[in-house]
């Protein structure tokens, strides 16, 4: 009887998916007017865009102080049918932490904070009950060694927009590690948050508030922004997910927005105003009134886990050095990364969150591309 039941079940699931989803398939073609390298370009992100059924997708390439390619290809929703252009805004995810790695740094450079001061000396309201925590420093939040556990849920739902939302995330945790500080690598969004906290506690304003007057205007990164309802809607894109029985690709009901998981996840962004900041981020390594604060973050800064500096994540491509971060949340996945002794700069930005593997298919061989130019 419970077999009949079972298969009834998955039946109607299958007629319910089938029904309430109109199957969207993706068929975007190369610009027969584009030559050389733009050719080149489209060919890779139109095969691969195509291969997936990715909805939307939007590439940005900077070379030498320069933004040579960006890009929007697709439509913002499947359910409109609006075009993705250069400008569209997407969530970016985990590229999130790098701007808040970025605007500790700026504290750093004012003598407000060093990298190895304690996070309990910063903030003394936090709750724990594992005296390990005492150990944490700036360092080992910034580059995952803290001992914290990530988050296991994010609660999107929440959609929170209050100013006090991260403060009262933070100091409402009771925190526990899950190894001893300095002793292994391990990945927290946790750490971010609280990290976005530790700057509203030394500037003396919100986070959103900081990193928009201290590193997204700075970088003339005009319409992106941490807080989602900051966002013209006309620059806006929609979540997309595949179905696990039909993989019928459908948009998602709701935006992973929630204030308190700004510093680890929440930046909103183009891939043109991301162009933008990997040439200031870039410059801002030959400047000498930042260097070593800057040369720190893309250099491994934990020696039993090479690949991972103050924020960045460190690989290679075609044997040089690249800097940058993976993202990726309900409904979107992202990847940003720059070659500095190149000076060159990739980042894509995708609304939906299956097959992520397109991200590195695409961005890798134009990156060899560019090497090779």
């Amino acid at each position: 009887m419970k077999r009949i039941f079972s298969a009834k079940l998955i039946v109607f699931l299958l007629i319910l998916q089938s029904c309430s989803n109109q199957s969207f398939k993706q068929n975007l073609k190369v610009n027969s007017s584009l030559i050389g390298f733009k050719k080149e370009v489209d060919s890779i992100v139109i095969n691969k865009i195509n291969q997936y059924n990715i909805p939307g997708l939007s590439i940005g390439l900077v070379s030498d102080d320069t933004i040579v390619y960006s890009k929007g290809y697709g439509v913002r929703s499947i359910n409109n049918g609006n075009l993705v252009t250069e400008n569209s805004i997407f969530h970016t995810a985990s590229i999130s932490k790098l701007f808040t790695a970025v605007a500790l740094m700026t504290l750093l450079e004012k003598n407000e904070i060093s990298i190895d001061s304690r996070l309990v000396d910063i903030l003394p309201q936090l709750k724990y009950d594992d005296i390990r925590v005492k150990d944490i420093t700036i360092k080992n939040l910034l580059n995952h060694t803290s001992g914290l556990p990530d988050i296991k849920n994010y609660h999107w739902n929440n959609n929170n927009q209050s100013d006090n939302s991260l403060q009262e995330f933070v100091l409402g945790q009771n925190l526990t590690l899950e190894s001893n500080s300095s002793s292994e690598y391990k990945y927290s969004n946790l750490g971010y948050d609280i990290l976005g906290h530790v700057i509203e506690e030394v500037s003396g304003t919100t986070y959103d508030e900081y990193l928009k007057d201290h590193v997204l205007n700075k970088s003339s990164m005009h319409n992106s922004d941490f807080r989602y309802f900051k966002i013209l809607d006309s620059l806006k894109t929609a979540p997309h997910s595949k179905r696990w029985i039909t993989k019928n690709i459908y948009e998602r009901k709701r935006y992973p927005y929630t204030r308190e998981h700004g510093p680890s996840s929440t930046l909103n962004s183009s891939s043109y105003d991301l162009s933008k900041w990997m040439i200031w981020f870039i410059r801002a390594l030959s400047d000498s009134d930042m260097q070593l604060e800057y040369m720190s973050m893309i250099e491994s800064s934990f020696s039993p886990y090479p690949y991972i500096g103050l924020g960045f994540q460190l690989s290679n491509v075609n044997a040089k050095k690249t800097i940058g971060h993976y993202g990726g949340d309900k409904g979107f996945r992202s990847y940003l990364i720059m070659m500095p002794e190149e000076k060159i700069g990739l980042v894509l930005l995708a609304n939906c969150d299956y097959d992520e593997d397109f991200r590195q298919e695409i961005l890798h061989p134009i990156a060899k591309l560019m090497l090779q130019k």
